[in-house]
């Protein structure tokens, strides 16, 4: 037994058996981690554009994100956020209302697809009584808009669809301040 804990205490046995615990750590973190992270994730945190290094050539193969196309409609068409403001000014009108008669004012508004989710929605589940400021318009693509207006209680975020040439509501979200 003298002989066990006297080969244990030696520098060499101490080093060998550090070595052979990184390396079971490095094994075990690789099988579980996965492959490397890929290109452009650092902390698991995606670059949102390409980090461009100067070496005094030009280089064209390093380019800017491109912006997504401006929203587009019929022309003459009513502008996104005007539609925005006209629905939530119906979604907001809950209080003097029946649910058929607040329905009614919002459905000209918005999709068939929204029109379903709100069929049958109680009014008074509306969390809000006014608006606050004014409509912020955040392009996605050139047939969706997304719309945040700050309300009494928090923002309420919509998305716009341009369909057959006119802005009309997809999707309403609330988020409390």
């Amino acid at each position: 037994m003298a002989q066990v804990l006297r080969l244990l205490g030696s520098r060499y046995v101490l080093v060998l058996l550090l070595l052979l615990g990184i390396g079971t750590v490095i094994i075990i973190g690789r099988a579980l981690g996965g492959p490397g992270s890929p290109t452009g994730v650092t902390a698991g945190v995606a670059s949102a554009a390409p980090t461009v290094i100067a070496s005094g050539a030009e280089d064209d193969s390093v380019q800017a994100p491109e912006s997504p196309p401006g929203p587009s409609t019929s022309p003459g068409a009513t502008p996104p956020q005007t539609e925005a403001t006209r629905f939530l000014t119906a979604w907001l009108n809950h209080t003097t209302v029946t649910p058929d008669a607040w329905y009614a004012g919002m459905k000209k508004y918005m999709t068939s697809n929204l029109a379903g989710e709100l069929a049958g929605v109680d009014p008074a589940d509306v969390p809000a009584a006014r608006m606050t400021g004014p409509v912020t318009l955040i392009d996605q693509a050139a047939d969706l808009v997304q719309a945040s207006i700050p309300v009494d209680s928090g923002v309420v975020t919509l998305r716009l669809l341009a369909t057959n040439g006119r802005w009309l509501v997809d999707g309403v979200d609330w988020t409390r301040a």
